[in-house]
């Protein structure tokens, strides 16, 4: 867990490294979205690599593929969001849509009685 660990806080340093070239957060919704971007910039980083160890296993699952590419679109809009000093919190909605989709995956997976999420 180390390592993705480590990608977690390298990508919550890259974010606020992006975030602090615009000066220092001022005001409660700059102060509340900056520390959005870092939770969802760890938990995304964290989550792709911890992903990469099961890629071999499900290379051929198309909802493997469609969670790591919408997790590397949340990294992009966390990424764009902090650069461009956005504080409208519907933008890190959008960044959460890899999580809407897991739960709807594991909804799913549960009620047909799949051992595993990535179903097809």
């Amino acid at each position: 867990m180390i390592v993705q660990t480590l990608v977690g806080l390298v990508l919550v340093f890259a974010s606020a490294t992006l975030r602090l070239f615009q000066g220092r957060p001022k005001g409660e919704d700059e102060w509340s979205a900056f520390a959005v971007g870092i939770v969802l910039s760890f938990i995304d980083g964290f989550t792709v690599a911890y992903l990469v160890q099961f890629f071999p296993v499900f290379v051929g699952k198309f909802l493997f593929h469609l969670f790591l590419y919408t997790l590397l679109a949340s990294i992009s809009i966390v990424f764009y969001a902090m650069y461009r000093n956005i504080t409208d919190i519907r933008v890190f909605a959008v960044a959460s849509t890899p999580w809407f989709l897991i739960i709807v995956i594991i909804i799913i997976a549960r009620m047909l009685g799949l051992p595993s999420v990535f179903i097809f």
